[in-house]
């Protein structure tokens, strides 16, 4: 069901407690800030049209902080590198296996994913087209 779809099916009210439950640490919390029974909530939560639009909220949410951790990937990576020329030897010692670790991680999800797509490639020939 798209966006607009949903939002008609739901209320003001409803769509204006959705970032209320985002937002807090718990239901109980973003019915308080909400201002809204948490019973009520609860009754909403059986709705799948309102489970939808709080799963979008969500997704738009992560999408937001993903692009920004990329985004920062380049400054974090010269952090860490400046980090090796500390005064401190505990400071250099954490940042070189910090780096390493995550260069052998990286190693190895490329290795995953080269592997995954020759067994993509393989079914695709065996059986025809896979996806």
């Amino acid at each position: 069901m798209d966006g607009n779809g949903v939002k008609e099916q739901l209320s003001d009210k409803q769509l204006r407690v959705i970032p209320h439950l985002l937002a807090a640490p718990s239901i109980e919390e973003g019915c308080k800030q909400a201002k809204v029974a948490r019973a009520t909530v609860y009754e909403w939560l059986k709705s799948e049209a309102f489970r939808d639009e709080l799963k979008r909220h969500r997704e738009e949410i992560v999408t937001g902080a993903l692009e920004t951790l990329k985004a920062n990937v380049t400054k974090a990576t010269g952090t860490l590198v400046g980090l090796l020329d500390s005064q401190n030897e505990s400071i250099r010692h954490r940042t070189a296996k910090d780096i390493i670790e995550f260069t052998l991680r990286s190693a190895e999800n490329e290795n995953l994913e080269a592997r995954i797509e020759a067994l993509e490639e393989r079914l695709k020939e065996q059986h025809g087209r896979w996806r």
